[in-house]
């Protein structure tokens, strides 16, 4: 049961920072939550981005696509191993980490960008929502192999390496 004290008494202070105290804890909940839910943490494995990424390095991605152009890395669900197949046909990718297996490579291109060369089922320009993603390595499996990559298999664009 919750008391008030005499009007502009001691009690109704209390009351007063009482509620501004949880009205904070509240916002700091909310915050938390919203940066777990638009950020997470993964670790590379793998050495298709090295030596930029190493196995074992831990990243920092937002999730979603904002901020995806040439240069910057990505991480992006893996596509079917038939290069036939690739990213074809898929819907969007699960938005958990842990849900699906994943890639990390640098974007190349975006929608509308020149097509770079040696990309497969290349034309002349990047089609509409999609991206070309391709490995650091000379041999990393990226669109070379797969085509350019559908941007709803995006799970994040790297913000930071931990």
């Amino acid at each position: 049961m919750l008391t008030f004290g005499e009007r502009g008494g001691r009690g109704a202070a209390t009351v007063w920072w009482t509620a501004a105290g949880a009205g904070v804890l509240a916002a700091l909940a909310g915050a938390a939550w919203s940066v777990r839910r638009g950020y997470v943490a993964v670790t590379v494995v793998g050495e298709s981005m090295s030596p930029a990424l190493l196995p074992g390095h831990r990243v920092l991605i937002r999730r979603g696509c904002r901020g995806l152009r040439p240069g910057r890395i990505a991480v992006i669900a893996a596509p079917d191993p038939d290069p036939a197949r690739g990213w074809r046909g898929r819907g969007p990718a699960p938005r958990d980490p842990g849900a699906a297996a994943w890639n990390i490579k640098r974007v190349a291109a975006v929608a509308g960008d020149p097509m770079p060369p040696r990309v497969a089922g290349g034309g002349e320009r990047v089609p509409p929502g999609h991206v070309v993603v391709i490995g650091d390595r000379p041999l990393s499996q990226d669109s070379k192999q797969y085509g350019p990559c559908p941007v709803d298999q995006v799970l994040g664009v790297v913000v930071r390496r931990l």
